[in-house]
């Protein structure tokens, strides 16, 4: 189902994402100079050092391309992922390796992966057999999702790995594929030799799957004291990411993930969600010049826009989709909205692309 589209310049990743390049530097097999690097990231040394430093979605994807290329294959992207460890993770790693069990450790990566790759939802699921650690990208990133799937599962695949007392059966899922071709037999085969188990491609789910019993095995090194105190630390960590974020841009990224879920709440019920009341969501929103409605509009007709360039739904299917109680009282928003009406934007963008 298409999900409202986000502009890799829109991302912001924390230096925690390119810890593998650096390695890959300072083990001095890339043959690339750091002011290559910098010049390519458009920064300066003293700026890149920063511990606030981050880089946009493009800026990221262009680096794991470039650098291969650069290297001439001599530096892929499996000998990145290589380097990735529990360590380089930084305070969710630590909590990771300080927890008591393979649970545990799962449940901060479900918690705190949003801090690394915005965009990300992660779940670990379990039955009285089987577990999953899911993966989902909440808004449409085009071909970077598959590269950016790919690299979380990898990571926490990795990382678990790092943090185990002893190794735990699995097999690898992603929902994408890359057709038959050799070079599409390369890649699965160069992910299964970087996370070491069998990597199922076309599956129903992005993430790692094996068995229940599994969560119970200790972790290498289980740390109380540690655990909590690296918890807490990140727990400031969300609070201060969300206070860094202005509360219009908070409510448009919780709507557009609802949205994509197909749900469209009210001022009412969405105030609960965020456990404030409806007087003082209105106040907070009015005091960045903007409204409920507003921003809830806009995720509704981004979606409608969606659905009508990505899909053959009917009008009264997009209608549907996009929270909309009928065809006709979408068309009439839709075109007071963009200016034409649903039929007319499909076809007049279809004749253009």
């Amino acid at each position: 189902m298409p999900k409202i589209a986000l502009d890799k310049k829109e991302l912001r990743f924390p230096r925690t994402v390119i810890e593998p390049v650096l390695r890959a530097f300072s083990s001095g097999d890339t043959g690339v100079t750091m002011a290559q690097l910098l010049e390519r990231l458009g920064t300066t040394e003293e700026q890149f050092h920063d511990p606030a430093f981050s880089i946009n979605g493009e800026q990221m994807v262009d680096l794991y391309h470039w650098l291969p290329e650069q290297t001439r294959g001599r530096v892929d992207v499996g000998h990145l992922l290589r380097h990735f460890s529990a360590t380089s993770a930084g305070l969710a790693g630590m909590a990771a390796l300080s927890a008591s069990n393979v649970r545990e450790s799962l449940q901060v990566a479900v918690r705190y992966l949003p801090l690394m790759m915005p965009v990300v939802r992660a779940d670990l699921l379990e039955d009285s057999r089987h577990c999953r650690f899911t993966v989902d990208i909440t808004v449409d990133l085009g071909a970077m999702e598959r590269f950016l799937v790919e690299l979380v599962v990898s990571v926490v695949n990795i990382i678990s790995e790092d943090v185990m007392s002893r190794p735990v059966p699995r097999t690898i899922h992603f929902t994408h594929g890359y057709g038959d071709s050799e070079q599409a037999r390369r890649h699965v085969a160069m992910l299964e030799q970087v996370l070491g188990y069998r990597v199922i491609m076309n599956s129903t789910f992005n993430g790692m799957e094996g068995n229940a019993a599994d969560l119970d095995t200790p972790t290498r090194s289980p740390n109380e004291a540690t655990f909590s105190t690296v918890k807490r630390i990140l727990e400031n960590e969300v609070a201060t990411q969300a206070q860094s974020r202005t509360f219009d841009g908070v409510v448009r990224h919780e709507l557009i993930k609802l949205a994509n879920d197909g749900r469209h709440p009210s001022l009412e019920a969405f105030a609960e969600k965020m456990n404030l009341s409806p007087r003082t969501l209105v106040r907070k929103l009015a005091s960045e010049n903007t409204s409920f409605k507003q921003i809830s509009n806009d995720v509704r007709f981004r979606l409608a826009r969606e659905l009508l360039e990505k899909t053959n739904f009917s009008i009264k299917q997009v209608a549907t989709r996009a929270g909309f109680s009928n065809a006709n009282s979408f068309s009439r928003a839709f075109k007071t909205q963009c200016g034409e009406t649903p039929v007319t934007w499909r076809d007049r963008h279809s004749r253009k692309n």
